[in-house]
């Protein structure tokens, strides 16, 4: 599984050019795409989500309007057959040496919601 930021950037409805994004945000997406590449995790998979816009957040989720897609410091990963979840689960110790943080299982039923902060129960699987 390798991610590039053009990838990161065309993940959802919105088709981000680099020249849209500020730099705290560039940032940060640079940040995500590193800590994704590190995990190790084999089989292809897709970015369907990442950088998100106020509306696009509004309609995906608008209880979420902190939501770290805004920051592009958060990606939702195809994963319709639970094995990047199952992986993650069976190597826990990948999110911390990675700094990743990963959206419980039981609320991304054919993704796997990965962000680079820490939410705030500190929780490595955490409740939305």
């Amino acid at each position: 599984m390798k991610f590039t930021i053009t990838e990161l950037l065309n993940a959802g409805q919105h088709k981000w050019k680099e020249s849209e994004v500020d730099a705290v945000t560039m940032r940060n997406l640079k940040d995500l795409c590193a800590k994704l590449n590190k995990l190790g995790f084999v089989p292809p998979r897709n970015a369907t989500s990442c950088l998100r816009s106020l509306v696009d957040q509004k309609r995906i989720n608008p209880k979420a309007m902190g939501s770290s897609h805004l920051y592009g410091a958060a990606v939702d990963i195809g994963d319709a057959d639970g094995k990047l979840k199952a992986w993650l689960k069976a190597n826990p110790n990948k999110l911390v040496e990675c700094a990743l943080w990963m959206e419980s299982p039981e609320y991304t039923k054919s993704w796997c919601h990965l962000q680079i902060y820490a939410p705030n129960s500190f929780n490595r699987v955490f409740r939305p």
